[in-house]
């Protein structure tokens, strides 16, 4: 199992973060815990308290542009492997961020196209 390099995770966080501020006005921050070729996108609402919200797992699979998908269910506290918006199982961490917002956050205006 390929592991990001610590740079690529850096490219990663500020990449997700910056298009979360930049689409999702909901979102204050998003940031990523690394756990192997794991990050876990928490998102971090401005009435939310320090820890976060879970919102989503990638996975590095060995290219910076193609990476797995897994959403948070609160329901069984865990993460499901999923496909993206395009119907793809993989893709980019900020195409990752995009589904599992829009699932979880849109509201009608949250969303800047």
């Amino acid at each position: 199992m390929p592991v990001p390099s610590k740079k690529l995770k850096e490219h990663v966080e500020g990449t997700v973060d910056h298009h979360a501020c930049q689409r999702w006005p909901r979102l204050e921050e998003v940031t990523i815990r690394w756990r192997g070729s794991y990050g876990y996108l928490i998102g971090h609402l401005a009435d939310d308290d320090d820890e976060g919200v879970p919102l989503a797992r990638i996975e590095y699979l060995g290219d910076p542009d193609a990476w797995g998908f897994a959403i948070y269910q609160a329901g069984s506290d865990g993460y499901r492997d999923s496909v993206l918006l395009n119907g793809q199982p993989t893709g980019t961490p900020n195409e990752a961020l995009d589904c599992v917002c829009t699932l979880y956050l849109m509201e009608t205006d949250d969303h800047v196209q």
